[in-house]
């Protein structure tokens, strides 16, 4: 099994799409398709990149805003997108390792919403991803108070758990405790009132591709109802 399992959870087409990328020679390559070489590290950066250029591609984000994580083996620590980086052009040297143990004021240059991805991760065990994004149906969805379970229920139950955080500001305490308190109650996917969306996963694939149907549920929710 891949040294990268945990993160990218085997698919296929996730080579695909690395392929089509041209990412898939050098040490992302190595670690997907031969799984005994050495290259965790940068891969997992390379997929951070990765990632954030297709959510800029798929208009879930714009300029600076937005931020992605994944969790280290060391389950200590996390891989997290830079203060204000343009996604669409983030480099893999640029990303950062943050201690999610250490006191805040040690942290230099990370995501304004180091604590909310920190509260994520230390509300459950299993959680290998976060990604927040200002998908605008999903937004949209939020802000009007739309209850996605009444509308499409069976979508809203393929999603995983639906929770609508009420709003606070960006980076504070009240928000990570908010989230963190919806991520301990099994919640996947969280609606942050007029702020965007925040989707948990196992890995970085499961986390984007929640987002990805998340949204298209939003949209077709937002037709229904006018």
């Amino acid at each position: 099994m891949s040294v990268l399992s945990p993160w990218i959870g085997g698919t296929r087409r996730l080579v695909g799409h690395v392929g089509q990328s041209g990412l898939l020679f050098g040490p992302i390559r190595r670690a997907i398709v031969e799984p005994a070489a050495p290259a965790h590290d940068e891969a997992v950066r390379l997929l951070l990149c990765y990632y954030g250029k297709r959510a800029y591609q798929a208009g879930l984000i714009a300029g600076s805003c937005g931020n992605l994580s994944a969790r280290l083996r060391n389950r200590r620590y996390i891989y997290i997108t830079p203060r204000g980086a343009n996604k669409a052009r983030l480099r893999a040297s640029e990303i950062r390792i943050a201690d999610l143990e250490a006191p805040e004021h040690r942290l230099t240059d990370v995501s304004i919403e180091f604590p909310l991805h920190r509260a994520c991760y230390l509300a459950g065990s299993g959680i290998g991803a976060v990604i927040h994004t200002h998908a605008p149906a999903l937004t949209a969805l939020g802000i009007r108070e739309i209850d996605l379970e009444e509308v499409l229920p069976v979508a809203a139950a393929s999603l995983g758990g639906v929770v609508r955080i009420p709003y606070h500001p960006e980076g504070s305490l009240e928000l990570s405790e908010a989230a963190g308190a919806a991520v301990a109650r099994g919640a996947k996917l969280l609606l942050l009132a007029h702020h965007g969306v925040v989707a948990i996963g196992r890995n970085l694939t499961e986390a984007f591709e929640l987002t990805e149907f998340g949204e298209l549920t939003a949209k077709t929710a937002l037709l229904a109802v006018g």
